[in-house]
């Protein structure tokens, strides 16, 4: 007997439904009454996070499907739609989250952190980050204290009898700047310039002559 073909628009349609339903985390939209404030808030976090994880996962496979980034941004302009609204910015970000994030728990962890944690320009020190606030539910300010301290470029120490911190020698400046140019060499040049702004502004703060 011949298999009959579900159209594609079915077989879409299939798959968002059951993408909806683990969005729910086995509680029915009917049943969202029986939630506490706090759970709800939580459950449009974690909503919130699986959706922008899985449109990564998405942008991720198509861009695997081009050559260049060109080619990839064209189709994506000819799309329309949902996909041609999401600037190149918000996209880029999107990817690093999703490539980041594949593998990885993220139980207490805000989507707005799991940003700074997948940036490029984290890379290096962006597991021992993410292993210090699993679970933790940090505030925005203190995943930025943990990438500063791990980079080096705050101290976890404060010089005695002064109360100043330690700050980066000129010596290391350079290895420093090494390693971000190289991580931002895929970048878009607007993402590029915005991190470089970033590291100049860390820079004027943290160093010594």
């Amino acid at each position: 007997m011949v298999k009959k073909r579900i159209p594609q628009s079915v077989r879409e349609n299939k798959v968002i439904n059951e993408i909806e339903s683990k969005f729910i985390d086995g509680v029915e939209r009917d049943n969202l009454t029986a939630l506490t404030l706090d759970d709800l808030a939580n459950r449009f976090e974690q909503i919130e996070q699986q959706g922008q994880l899985l449109q990564g996962q998405i942008l991720l496979e198509a861009r695997r499907r081009f050559k260049s980034t060109n080619e990839f941004g064209t189709w994506i302009e000819q799309t329309g739609g949902a996909l041609c609204s999401v600037g190149r910015q918000h996209r880029t970000k999107l990817m690093n989250l999703a490539r980041f994030f594949e593998n990885r728990e993220i139980i207490g962890i805000s989507l707005t952190a799991c940003y700074e944690i997948s940036a490029p320009i984290n890379a290096d020190i962006a597991d021992k980050v993410y292993q210090a606030a699993l679970g933790k539910n940090l505030s925005v300010a203190q995943i930025k204290a943990e990438i500063a301290n791990a980079k080096g470029l705050l101290p976890e120490n404060i010089n005695e009898g002064s109360g100043e911190p330690e700050l980066m020698p000129l010596g290391d400046i350079s290895r420093f700047m090494e390693q971000v140019l190289a991580e931002i060499g895929e970048l878009p040049v607007n993402d590029a310039i915005r991190v470089l702004d970033e590291c100049k502004k860390q820079l004027r703060k943290n160093t010594k002559v």
